[in-house]
């Protein structure tokens, strides 16, 4: 008789994740960390925009006690028209692409309800048995530290241009079309990029073309030489040559571990 396949036990919450650590299973509280995260706002919503989980970050921003008081609310319930239907076409982007945004210059409300910058990543909520998005997960961090701030000034434009890179995230972006797209100068744009990132636009661009190849090798069965040719390389080694340093592993290694971890 064959042994009893062991399974692994279920969180109390939804969000916290099962690990097996010297071969037994531990809850890690991902929920609790989240609520535990200074400047950060973290949230999951269903793919008609309504709010499944927020940290209590998020609900103490939007002035509620209780992260469960937003629950099957929607942007529009509770920000501005135009801050909402930015957050909703950015939901819709994602559902509609299957790819993440990643660092996405937004505004948001801050602790004291003043509007603030912040940095927002979005990742689509697949299930786990046929891949169907079911909706957006989310985090949002603060990058001012005093309002009125000169920095504060600079990230109009700069979103301008990673909203310009995120839509010609496949084609080979020059730092003179970001430039162009955010009108400023390309050794200004260059100045308020390595202040906000740490780094400079070509390598922003590149970082951009890697993660969309990421999404691709994930997400298609597309040969890698084509994946290459959408994310604007030349050519399959130069791409492989980037992926690998960027990545740490090659792009065939990328998409058998990433089939491994969805099936």
């Amino acid at each position: 008789m064959p042994a009893a396949r062991r399974s692994s036990p279920s969180p109390d919450n939804p969000l916290d994740a099962v690990l097996l650590l010297d071969g037994r299973h531990t809850t890690i509280p991902v929920a609790r960390l989240f609520d535990d995260i200074p400047n950060v706002v973290f949230f999951v919503k269903d793919r008609a925009g309504r709010y499944v989980h927020v940290n209590r970050t998020l609900a103490t921003r939007c002035g509620c006690r209780d992260p469960l008081d937003l629950s099957g609310r929607i942007a529009s319930d509770l920000f501005p028209a135009t801050l909402a239907r930015h957050y909703r076409e950015q939901d819709e982007r994602v559902i509609r692409e299957g790819r993440p945004v990643i660092n996405s210059l937004d505004l948001h409300f801050y602790p004291d309800r003043r509007r603030g910058w912040c940095l927002t990543s979005k990742y689509p909520v697949r299930a786990r048995d046929n891949g169907d998005i079911l909706g957006v997960a989310g985090i949002s961090r603060d990058l001012e530290t005093s309002p009125g701030s000169q920095s504060s000034r600079d990230y109009p434009e700069v979103a301008r241009a990673l909203d310009y890179l995120h839509a010609h995230a496949g084609e080979p972006v020059s730092a003179e079309a970001l430039a162009r797209a955010s009108g400023l100068s390309p050794s200004q744009l260059t100045a308020r990029i390595r202040r906000i990132f740490g780094t400079t636009p070509q390598r922003l661009v590149l970082r951009a073309r890697i993660e969309h190849a990421m999404h691709l090798l994930a997400g298609t069965s597309e040969p890698i030489a084509d994946i290459a040719l959408a994310c604007g390389f030349c050519d399959q080694s130069a791409f492989t040559r980037h992926f690998t340093r960027t990545a740490g592993l090659p792009p065939g290694a990328f998409r058998s571990r990433s089939t491994l971890t969805s099936s």
